[in-house]
């Protein structure tokens, strides 16, 4: 079982978040405490890097943790449950005073669902749009063991509509996967998500939590293909 711990949040606006003496004694200390910079990813597809900052005689969640509070956002007395991915990866579960987890709305990851050819082109017009293959960058987490959920930008880049049940997924080897594609109605926006096929999908091609992935969406073939993968350290 990993290990884990938990923490009531009691000053949203602190900068940093102590984690508890006894799980650093057991788990990061003897020079297991990363240098660099660490991720904390939660469910809806978020993820923050940030570092792990002896403050006093406390390690704390430092420089970024200031942004997992305003993105989410906490507020005094969420009950945050952090599990040790590796030793540079958390997962955090968020629940709220009234005993229940909160799940977040799916988020768009790093270029916002668009090549940063037309992030960076205000001008092009629609033709030149559309000669552009979309695609979007995800961290592999606990939460897309069943399924993949596609950002709202994306799916309207790659013109995914309801009258598409299925959709073909490549892998680094152009190894062809037939996935369901379903419309999950947990929001008041549409989102996408891939289901059936997926987990085995993620089984073959070995992707694991901390894992960083690039899918993108070929418009000659109206396929998905896994673009890049780059293993978690």
């Amino acid at each position: 079982m990993s290990p884990s711990f938990y923490k009531v949040l009691l000053d949203p606006s602190a900068p940093h978040l102590p984690l508890p003496p006894d799980f650093v004694s057991k788990h990061l200390e003897n020079k297991r405490i990363p240098n660099g910079q660490i991720l904390i990813s939660a469910n809806g597809g978020y993820s923050w890097r940030l570092k792990i900052k002896q403050i006093g005689d406390d390690y704390c969640f430092a420089n970024g943790w200031n942004n997992v509070v305003k993105d989410v956002p906490l507020e005094f007395g969420d009950f945050l449950y952090f599990r040790l991915v590796n030793r540079s990866m958390f997962d955090m579960s968020i629940y709220g005073p009234d005993g229940c987890e909160m799940l977040l709305p799916p988020k768009i990851e790093h270029n916002g669902g668009i090549d940063e050819e037309v992030k960076s082109n205000d001008d092009c017009d629609e033709d030149e749009e559309n000669d552009v293959d979309p695609f979007f960058t995800t961290f592999i987490t606990k939460t897309h063991k069943k399924m993949l959920r596609l950002p709202p930008d994306f799916v309207e880049l790659a013109k995914i509509n309801d009258a598409m049940s299925t959709m073909t997924m490549k892998n680094l080897d152009g190894n062809e996967w037939l996935m369901g594609l379903r419309l999950d109605k947990g929001y008041n926006t549409k989102r996408y998500c891939l289901s059936s096929g997926w987990h085995n999908f993620r089984r073959v091609n070995e992707l694991s939590e901390g894992d960083e992935c690039v899918f993108k969406f070929i418009r000659s073939e109206g396929k998905l293909s896994l673009a890049k993968l780059t293993k978690k350290r």
